[in-house]
């Protein structure tokens, strides 16, 4: 027998572990102070700011970025002066005038894009696609369609120069809306052909006006605000 002792392991000593990067928590406001944003939120505006707190009190570093570059220091206030202005006659006088200027301009905007809105869908009603059904099989959907696809393009092209200005969002959406008049009109011809909004064999659901791509979507309030 083997009388080599085997010396056991220390018992304080301890396995050896990869540290864990330590996650970098997003930048906090000072204690006291307010950040532009902190203003926001209780109904403040870049004007208001200017006009009654003047030049801020501080910085800090800015959380966001925009791709690889940081953005510059937020802007801080101290809280007591804030609060101060905001008890001030004056102020709150000039903030209900800012928030009903705000919403003048909501409503108007929204009045304008319900006005562009009825406006696309009448020029896409001057589309009328003209089918000539050909001896295809049973759930060839593709193939019914791509014939008409050039002539869809180009009545994108010429209703989009009709109409003039035409955004990325409405062309998206303009185009949904003719190839809901064409799918209408190859459902015609095709007894087969999935009718937007009908089910077809294989569980699709195609929708006669699609919906518009959701990189479209309206930018954050962030980039509306006077961040630095």
């Amino acid at each position: 027998m083997d009388a080599t002792a085997v010396t056991p392991p220390r018992s304080d000593s301890k396995p050896d572990t990869p540290q864990q990067p330590e996650k970098k928590t997003a930048p906090v406001n000072p204690p006291g102070f307010l950040a532009t944003q902190d203003l926001k939120e209780r109904g403040w505006t870049p004007a208001l700011i200017t006009r009654f707190l003047g030049e801020h009190d501080g910085t800090r570093p800015n959380g966001l970025k925009m791709g690889r570059r940081r953005l510059p220091p937020v802007k801080l206030y101290a809280e007591a002066r804030v609060l101060d202005v905001e008890r001030q006659d004056a102020f709150l006088a000039a903030q209900a005038r800012a928030a009903d200027a705000r919403d003048r301009a909501a409503r108007a905007r929204e009045t304008r894009e319900q006005r562009r809105a009825l406006l696309l869908e009448a020029a896409a009603g001057s589309y009328h696609p003209v089918i000539h059904p050909e001896p295809l099989r049973r759930g060839a959907v593709r193939k019914a369609r791509e014939p008409y696809l050039p002539a869809l393009d180009a009545a994108l092209d010429r209703v989009a120069q009709e109409i003039g200005r035409v955004t990325d969002r409405e062309r998206s959406h303009l185009h949904g809306l003719l190839r809901g008049r064409l799918d209408l009109a190859l459902a015609s011809a095709y007894d087969w052909y999935p009718a937007p909004g009908r089910e077809t064999g294989q569980g699709d659901r195609r929708a006669a006006h699609p919906a518009t791509s959701t990189a479209d979507a309206k930018a954050s309030d962030w980039r509306e605000w006077d961040w630095d």
